[in-house]
């Protein structure tokens, strides 16, 4: 009976973690957003590992206390890179747009007539990286 609930737990959260993955952004903001609600259950998790080991704790709850933790941390890590990659592509894109305008430039064209464009998305990519260096915590 005991490998039947076994089992059915183990079916379960893998079930759960399929429709997790399922229902995953496709926005920077919600790719963010889900990062910071999986920084937020890793310390909770912590929490409860450091409120778990006391002299009484058996080895059966730390374990599982470890485990929830890991969990945890791995969410943590699918998240941030997914927030990774967004603030890549975000890079990608900024840098497409400027290598776009200057081949845009007409060979009759002076460098004065398209300065502005150039220069707006030039900053483009200024942001982008900044938005990536913020994000790294550079």
């Amino acid at each position: 009976m005991r490998r039947t609930t076994a089992v059915t737990a183990v079916v379960t959260v893998g079930l759960m973690l399929l429709g997790t993955a399922a229902c995953s952004s496709d926005t920077p903001e919600e790719n963010t957003e889900q990062a910071c609600a999986a920084a937020e259950q890793l310390n909770v998790a912590l929490d409860n590992f450091d409120t778990t080991v006391t002299p009484d704790a058996t080895v059966d709850e730390v374990g599982a206390a470890r485990d929830e933790v890991r969990q945890a941390w791995q969410e943590l890590k699918d998240a941030t890179a997914d927030v990774a990659e967004d603030r890549g592509q975000a890079l990608d894109d900024a840098w497409d747009g400027l290598q776009q305008a200057v081949d845009d430039v007409q060979g009759d064209e002076t460098v004065s007539d398209a300065a502005t464009s150039l220069k707006d998305e030039a900053a483009k990519v200024q942001d982008a990286r900044q938005a990536m260096a913020d994000e790294l915590g550079c």
